[in-house]
């Protein structure tokens, strides 16, 4: 069985897995993560800036993030976001923003962290073509049935499954449809990602979906 990690972060790599989206949280982890992803070829890159750490932004962050990702045309976004109860909302959505151009501009797959913000992002997304959206996962996706059918109104929208699935929380399993799952540790080493293939087949009653998971994984990972 062949499974890709589809989002984790530096400080935990699965040693099972036969892909991982590595992604950053600050700007001091990006070269971190290309030099793992020398050692480590199972590792694919995503960088950006995480909303819980928007204090740590140093001036002219956003210049070194498109040259990084001018000069590497397989890096992807992330994880970047918008998180309701966390401060300072007004300097979370300008940094926000600011990175989803980016990614749309470079054609980046772009990894989001949504917390009690839907309407927010559902908000800017309209702003823009579904032509020009790039491939968008949302990240231990947990919302409710109305958010999740505006969401599926996007062909290039995938949902990454992880703890909450594990733990039979809000994630919409039955209503996902199988070509848009991923799954996720989110680096929790406790986080066994052959259970959340379990938890999935199980709820949808599909026998192959492990491999349903992998192909879309790979489709993600190839721009497909």
């Amino acid at each position: 069985m062949k499974i890709i990690d589809a989002h984790t972060h530096i400080d935990y790599i699965a040693p099972d897995v036969d892909g991982v989206v590595c992604c950053a949280t600050k700007e001091s982890e990006w070269q971190k993560i290309i030099d793992l992803m020398k050692i480590d070829a199972r590792v694919y890159g995503a960088f950006g800036i995480h909303p819980w750490f928007i204090n740590d932004i140093i001036f002219g962050w956003d210049g070194r993030l498109i040259q990084l990702l001018q000069t590497n045309p397989n890096y992807m976004v992330g994880e970047i976001g918008l998180d309701k109860y966390k401060p300072n909302m007004e300097k979370q959505l300008e940094v926000f923003v600011k990175q989803f151009d980016i990614a749309v501009q470079l054609k980046r797959i772009v990894f989001i962290h949504c917390v009690g913000a839907w309407d927010k992002i559902l908000h800017i997304l309209k702003q823009y073509k579904k032509s020009e959206l790039p491939i968008i996962v949302f990240h231990d996706f947990n919302a409710n049935e109305n958010i999740l059918l505006k969401l599926l109104q996007y062909k290039n929208i995938f949902f990454s499954l992880g703890k909450n699935a594990v733990y039979g929380k809000n994630c919409r399993i039955e209503q996902i449809p199988s070509d848009k799952i991923l799954i996720e540790t989110d680096a929790m080493a406790d986080i066994v990602l052959i259970d959340i293939v379990n938890e999935i087949s199980k709820t949808k009653n599909e026998s192959n979906m492990a491999d349903i998971i992998y192909d879309n994984a790979q489709r993600v990972l190839k721009h497909e």
